[in-house]
C-alpha cells in the first residue's frame, strides 16, 4: 500500500470537489433564468420587428392615398362620398 494518498490530502480533495460541485450547481440555477429571459426578450425583438414592417407597409399605403387625395380630385370626391354619403343636388344615395 505504498500508493495510497494520505487521509488527509483525500479529504482535501472531496471538500474541493463539493465546493466545486456546489459552485456549478449554484451558477447554473442563476443562469438558468439569464437564458429563459434572452429567449424572450429574443422573441419580443422578433415581435417588434414584424410590427415594424407591418406599420412600415401600412404607412407606404396611406402615403398613397395622401398623394391621390392631394392630386386626383375624382378620387377624393369618391373618398368623400363613400366615407360620409354626401351626395349632390338632386341625387339619391342607394345603400
Amino acid at each position: 500500500m505504498a500508493d495510497s494518498a494520505p487521509p488527509e490530502r483525500d479529504t482535501a480533495f472531496l471538500v474541493s470537489a463539493g465546493i466545486a460541485v456546489v459552485a456549478l450547481f449554484v451558477l447554473a440555477r442563476n443562469l438558468l433564468p439569464v437564458k429563459q429571459d434572452l429567449a424572450d426578450t429574443n422573441r419580443r425583438i422578433e415581435a417588434l420587428k414584424a410590427e415594424r414592417d407591418a406599420l412600415q407597409k401600412e404607412r407606404e399605403v396611406l402615403e398613397m392615398k395622401e398623394k391621390a387625395l392631394q392630386g386626383d380630385d375624382r378620387y377624393l370626391e369618391r373618398t368623400l362620398r363613400g366615407q360620409t354619403g354626401m351626395s349632390k343636388p338632386g341625387e339619391f344615395i342607394v345603400r
